[in-house]
């Protein structure tokens, strides 16, 4: 009998898209920097029921902070000190398998759940803001449970099929596979991959919503962003031009429309 080689009933048998599966569900560390060591200093660490890494600056109502993959908290530093000057108390927390938190490995659905216990730690927050991976994760858990008053999406994926196809796609599986890989992705995430797809569930949402997207965006298309706005009652939408994936969390043209939405 093949022996199982995780906790999601997957099995290594030597197949290249089990390991494949395995790769996509496996972040990359980021070692700390002398800048993350100075950010983290000037907080204060929360120990957290649910076993995630946290740290809080400032006070204020609670704006809660989800990171991207292959990163960890202390990259929102920009944003920690835009709410932190705005009055508000910043707390952002290490997805699972990511930065000082447990794990080592991770998917949106496991994300959006231990923000919704966040949450319910922290109690009301004001805001929630996700980028990228953990923009899916906010989507998603605000549709099931977390209250925030209000939330930006930044760099936010539309369909999580999408990403799985493109993931595969660039990794060199091939497009009679690709099926295959969905579903053994499936399998491990433990939920209909379709279910977490923004655009389905976020017609039902009420949560006043800030949708940002840049049109250079090389990670995620902002055509993602644009169907997620379209999708969501009331959202507005700030689609930047010059900022990519990753600089627009340090535009101040971002910061500044964020924080003045939250407040």
């Amino acid at each position: 009998m093949p022996e199982q080689d995780n906790a999601n009933g997957l099995f290594d048998v030597g197949d290249p898209l089990i390991a494949a599966v395995n790769k996509f569900l496996t972040p990359r560390p980021s070692p700390l920097t002398p800048r993350d060591e100075d950010l983290l200093r000037q907080g204060t660490g929360l120990d957290l029921a649910c076993g995630l890494a946290a740290s809080s600056w400032g006070e204020g109502p609670t704006v809660l902070l989800a990171h991207g993959w292959n990163s960890r908290r202390t990259h929102w530093g920009a944003f920690i000190n835009a709410l932190v000057a705005a009055g508000f108390r910043a707390v952002a927390a290490d997805a699972p398998a990511h930065g000082d938190s447990p794990g080592s490995q991770t998917n949106v659905f496991e994300y959006s759940q231990a923000l919704v216990r966040v949450g319910e730690e922290l109690g009301p927050l004001a805001g929630v803001i996700g980028h990228s991976f953990g923009a899916g994760a906010v989507a998603i858990a605000l549709h099931r449970g977390l209250k925030a008053d209000r939330a930006a999406l930044i760099s936010g994926p539309a369909s999580m099929v999408s990403v799985i196809e493109g993931w595969g796609r660039h990794h060199q599986i091939t497009e009679p596979e690709i099926p295959t890989f969905v579903r053994l992705v499936e399998r491990a995430v433990g939920t209909s991959i379709e279910s977490l797809d923004v655009p389905r569930f976020a017609v039902g949402m009420t949560h006043p919503v800030l949708v940002v997207h840049d049109q250079g965006d090389e990670d995620i298309p902002v055509e993602d962003g644009l169907a997620v706005a379209a999708a969501w009652p009331g959202a507005r939408a700030l689609i930047t031009q010059r900022y990519g994936h990753r600089r627009i969390l340090l535009a101040k043209e971002v910061l500044s429309e964020v924080v003045a939405f939250l407040k």
